[in-house]
This record gives C-alpha cells, sequence and structure tokens, in this order.
C-alpha cells in the first residue's frame, strides 16, 4: 500500500489556518489539525471548530488534557474524519474509544518517544490508527529521534491490521528511512509549510513516495 502524506497543520490563528488548507487542496486529502491547550504540552496552537468549505477531510491530533470537549466541539464539522489523542493522558481510553464509535468518527492513540508500544496493546484491535511520534510533542521542527522508528514495527507485530502513522522530525531527507519502516501515514509540518512553496514541494514527494 502506498505511504500517505499528511500535512500537518500547527498554528495560532484562523488566517494561517485557512491560508494552509489552501496550499494543500487538490493534492491531499486529508490533513491533521494540531490541536495544543498548553496544560498536556506548554505550547498552544488555534484549533476553533470553525465551520470551513475546503475538499480536505480533518484529523486532530489532541495534545490536550481533555480530549473528549474538542471533540465534542468538532463533531458538528463534517469534515471531520479522525481524532487522535495522547496514550499518556490519564483518562479512560476504552470510554472514549467506545464515544468517538457513537459519533461515527475513527479514532487512534498517539504515543511519545518515552512511551512503549506495549501501553497500548490492549487497544490496538480497536482503534484504527497508531500515531507514532518521532519527536517530544509540542513543537514542530525538532530533529528525528531515530529509535522511534523502530515502533512501527513494533505495533505490525502486535496488530497487523492497525495503520501507523509517523508525526515529527520527518523531512525530505528522512522520507524513505520512514517509508521502509513501515509507515502507513507520514504527517509533515515544518518540512512542508516552511519551504518557499509548499504546494511544490508537496507535489514532488507525492511524486516520490
Amino acid at each position: 500500500m502506498k505511504t500517505e502524506i499528511v500535512p500537518a497543520i500547527l498554528v495560532q490563528d484562523q488566517k494561517t489556518f485557512v491560508e494552509r488548507l489552501r496550499m494543500v487542496e487538490g493534492l491531499a486529502t486529508v490533513v491533521q489539525v494540531d490541536c495544543m491547550d498548553g496544560h498536556f504540552v506548554k505550547n498552544r496552537t488555534w484549533y476553533e471548530a470553525e465551520p470551513i468549505e475546503t475538499t480536505l477531510g480533518i484529523e486532530l491530533h489532541l495534545m490536550v488534557s481533555d480530549p473528549l470537549s474538542t471533540i465534542w466541539l468538532w463533531r458538528r464539522i463534517p469534515q471531520l474524519t479522525r481524532v487522535v489523542w495522547h496514550s499518556e493522558i490519564p483518562i479512560d481510553h476504552a470510554a472514549l474509544i467506545r464515544e468517538c464509535r457513537k459519533l461515527g468518527i475513527e479514532c487512534g492513540l498517539a504515543i511519545s518517544p518515552e512511551t512503549s508500544v506495549e501501553k497500548i496493546a490492549p487497544y490496538l484491535d480497536r482503534i484504527d490508527e497508531v500515531l507514532v511520534l518521532g519527536v517530544n510533542p509540542g513543537w514542530s521542527g525538532q530533529a528525528l529521534i531515530p529509535s522511534t522508528l523502530e515502533k512501527i514495527a513494533a505495533i505490525k507485530r502486535i496488530h497487523a491490521e492497525v495503520d501507523v502513522g509517523f508525526d515529527g522530525g520527518a523531512t525530505v531527507d528522512n522520507l524513505k528511512s520512514i517509508v521502509e519502516a513501515g509507515a502507513d501515514r507520514i504527517n509533515l509540518a515544518s518540512a512542508l509549510f516552511q519551504t518557499p512553496d509548499p504546494r511544490e514541494t508537496l507535489r514532488a514527494i507525492l511524486s516520490t513516495i
């Protein structure tokens, strides 16, 4: 299966959010919105659930202490397709998975670099995706932690059917190694939006994946 590239949007205001959506429309099928509340991670981002006209599906990466409240705000946005929250958040993950199923939303768990795959093993047959973080959550532009790539195969060994996304530290130079590690999706933020022409950068990446 071809690896999917998911543009990741980490911004401080709605204007920039819309600009970045428009940059990738027609090339990507889904974008990730990085949601940070200043509690689970120190950084804050803009992630208001505002209606918008777009052809893109929207995935939320919930780096927040109360994922359910954010999900409830976004459930009215028709483009919302998937929500992913962190396994490190001290909540009832099984209950939140059930809530997402009731709402008809795909769901997944994210694991930070220091978190073992074993922590999420009990949930792998109930979720749609595991998002492996290649960096510590909270800031874009960090360098990839190479050992995190090993988690992709480890997850697949436990449950081969679950999709594995990779987020953080991905660059044009290391994309091949992430693909070869077995990632189904690769999320790109600074490697895409900090280039002179993000649309052309995305087009070039898609032609080589």
